[in-house]
């Protein structure tokens, strides 16, 4: 049976306006046990809902009822992909897990807010790239490496938009995703990365470096991975090139997340130049922005 007072936490933080309408729609089915249960309970919330509380109730009924696909596409992927420390091999354990994720759903592997919708999905990316865009971090004359890119739709997104755009990723069956979306983008590259290093990407090439809730995954990986990714990042980033993280992890901590990731990056001469915490309509991932530079840069929030 679905936790009553989970569910109502997720209903009226969405009523609230703390928790995005389709973040909110994933919670409320992770917390159900069938799509009627997840549909009753949004009718049930609404009956005692003001507005204008109810209307974004009334948004988070109407995404539950257009995708009646949602709720199995989000109980499948949870069950293949695990939020948990990866001992041993942990290359081999996400890109067996992320393998398997992207055969039941290629939007849902990448992001499970989409619900598996490729329509919610390509809403979702255009929100990057307008971020990307406000922030002034792209350009017809900017490379942009992602990694972790997933199916490669930050790669279908960004390639008008810039000089080249590079993707990486330890998933075989995300890259085959990405290289048929991909297909006829003369200035996208894709490689399948080993976990360790971007064998194949020249120090300095890349201008942008993108995480889209990559960061997470090398949090839950023993032997120093996120470190080592952000070495990486650093050697191919220019002075004064840019990194954004979205998502640094799932802890629900942005000043702790912060912390760590100042810790992490000092060293290797990244300095944070921007934290948004809300940075987007329809997702919760607070955004970081950090710069290639020997000399610290001022925070703006």
């Amino acid at each position: 049976m679905p936790d009553r007072s989970r569910l109502d936490e997720v209903l009226s933080r969405c009523a609230a306006g703390l928790l995005p309408v389709r973040v909110a729609a994933m919670h409320l089915m992770m917390e159900t046990d069938s799509p009627e249960s997840a549909q009753a309970a949004v009718v049930r919330a609404l009956e005692t809902s003001a507005m204008p509380a109810a209307g974004r109730l009334q948004d988070l009924e109407r995404i539950v009822t257009e995708h009646p696909q949602a709720w199995t596409t989000v109980h499948a992927i949870l069950a293949t992909v695990e939020h948990r420390a990866a001992a041993g091999d942990p290359v081999a354990r996400w890109a067996g897990l992320f393998d398997a994720a992207v055969r039941i759903s290629p939007e849902g592997s990448v992001a499970l807010y989409s619900l598996g919708s490729a329509e919610l999905l390509a809403a979702a990316t255009l929100e990057v790239v307008s971020l990307l865009s406000r922030w002034d971090l792209l350009g017809l004359d900017r490379t942009v490496l992602d990694v972790g890119c997933g199916i490669g739709r930050l790669e279908a997104a960004l390639a008008p938009l810039s000089a080249a755009v590079i993707g990486i990723d330890i998933s075989p069956g995300m890259i085959a995703e990405a290289r048929t979306r991909c297909a006829g983008l003369l200035n996208v590259r894709l490689f399948l990365g080993n976990g360790h290093d971007f064998t194949g990407i020249a120090d300095g090439s890349a201008d942008l470096a993108v995480l889209v809730d990559t960061f997470p995954y090398l949090l839950l990986s023993e032997g120093g991975v996120a470190a080592d990714y952000l070495a990486e990042i650093s050697r191919v980033l220019p002075a004064g090139g840019d990194l954004v993280i979205l998502n640094y992890s799932y802890r629900g901590d942005v000043g702790a997340d912060r912390a760590d990731l100042e810790r992490l990056a000092g060293p290797l001469d990244l300095r944070l130049a921007r934290v948004a915490e809300r940075a987007f309509p329809s997702w919760d991932a607070p955004a970081f922005h950090l710069v290639k530079s020997a000399a610290s840069a001022h925070v703006r929030q």
